[in-house]
Formats: C-alpha cells, structure tokens, sequence
C-alpha cells in the first residue's frame, strides 16, 4: 500500500467487504480500497493468506478484519455479512470476487456435476452474497455491490461453456438487482477482467508461458493486465464519482473482446 493525499481518501469511513480476498484480484482490491480510508473485511478459505493481508493493511494504518468464508455456502455469506455489520456497524461496499473456472473442456464432455461445480460458486453465491448484502444496504438507503463477472460474461470462449454461462448469469443478475434496488440508494454493477496476471488465471487453460504469450499478443493492449489495475476500477465503481452508474457491466480487457 502506497501513501495517497488527502482528496485520494475518498472512501474515509465506509465499510467494505472482499470475497476471494486472499490473492490476485480480491487481495489487490482489499489493498486498495483500504489505502483509500475504507474498513475492510476480508474474506476467502484461506486463512494464512487472509491474516497476511489484514497484516499488509494494519501496517499501513489502515483498520482490515479476516473471517473464512466458501461462498458456495448460503450460510457462510449470512455469517460474512453478520460478522461485517458487528465488527464496524455498517456495509457500504461490497465485491462479491470469488469463483471459480471449473474444468474448461468442449460443451459434449460437461455434466451435472461440473456445472454444479461451478455454478454453485459463481453463480449462487453471487446471488446468496448480493442478498445479504442488499438487506443491510436498503435498511441505510445506501451501497455499492460489485461482482466479478470476467470477460466471460460478455463474450463466448471455446471449452468454456458452463463457465461462460455462469458469468453470463452474474451479469444478468447485476443488471436485475441494479433495476431493483438503484431508487432505494443501492447500486449494483460488474467488473469484467479479461487477461489478468493472477494465480487464478494462470491455471489450467494457461498451461504453457507459450499460449500466455500468445493471448497477451492478441489483445491491442499487447500485454495481460495486472491485479492493481483492476483494483482501481472497483474503487471506482465503490465511491461516490460512480454514482451515476449502476447495472454496467465494465469491460477491462485490455482489448481483448473487441480485437
């Protein structure tokens, strides 16, 4: 974490929550959004990377908590929420991070099993996280949620059909809830990463430094994005200068789906 001015501490006093926390994106995002004043729970299941981060936080004198949390578990999510509200009062900002790819294979080779492996991550625990969230949220007529959706919520990929389809489904669920909830203070939107240097996206479908290259080669931005880039959009998205913008599903892909 960074010092920052004064003006760039525009999130003093808000209280936020970050699934998948504990590396790439979510672990960035956490960084970030305390570097900008806000109180931050963090929260994935992995413990040990969780007490590193809210140590990273602590020692920049910025104030973080950790619980452990799957959030293909409803109660889990009940309790992240619970666990936020009783730790610092309130719930302003929220990114629903954490999910899963599944197992990427031509659409003839998937099953009920690995669709409900990744469905119940990504797309019910989006909807179970949101739920609870927004309950806390609409009782102060004031909140931010944003889910991660990838670039996969906005275009197709060969191997990738059931995740592709949860992502699709995240985005549908933020432009739903964003119509539900935007006149009651409460505004809901996606992050779309495409190409991100993160531990997440360099397993499986990345299996050789040679087909990582060749993807980066493919986007106009002729290079893969970094965690702290995207970090800064969902700071965008969890503060007042987006307030204006609710049920968007913002592409970050250097490129990628448009190329």
């Amino acid at each position: 974490m960074n010092a920052v001015t004064t003006t760039q501490r525009q999130l003093e006093g808000k209280v936020a929550l970050v699934t998948g926390a504990s590396s790439g994106i979510g672990r960035a995002t956490a960084l970030e959004l305390a570097r900008r004043g806000a109180k931050v729970v963090v929260a994935a299941r992995r413990q040990n990377e969780l007490e590193q981060v809210v140590r990273e936080i602590t020692a920049a004198h910025g104030n973080a908590a950790a619980i452990t949390v799957d959030v293909s578990k409803e109660d889990d999510l009940r309790k992240l929420v619970d666990f936020t509200v009783s730790t610092y009062g309130r719930l302003d900002i929220a990114f629903n991070n954490a999910g899963t790819e599944g197992v990427f294979a031509p659409l003839l080779e998937q099953d009920a099993e690995r669709f409900d492996m990744v469905f119940e991550p990504n797309v019910r625990g989006v909807l179970n996280a949101m739920k609870y969230e927004a309950e806390v949220m609409l009782k102060q007529r004031s909140g931010s949620i944003i889910n991660n959706a990838s670039m996969g919520g906005v275009i197709g990929f060969e191997n990738a059909s059931v995740y592709i389809a949860s992502k699709h489904a995240v985005v549908g669920m933020t432009k739903t809830a964003s119509i539900e909830w935007f006149r009651r203070g409460v505004r809901v939107n996606a992050l779309c990463p495409g190409l991100i240097e993160t531990p997440f996206h360099h397993r499986g479908i990345w299996p050789s430094a040679e087909v990582q290259q060749s993807f980066a080669a493919g986007t106009p931005a002729g290079r893969w994005g970094s965690a702290d880039e995207m970090a800064t959009i969902v700071a965008f998205l969890a503060s007042d200068d987006s307030s204006y913008v609710s049920g968007h599903s913002l592409v970050a892909d250097g490129g990628y789906s448009i190329a």
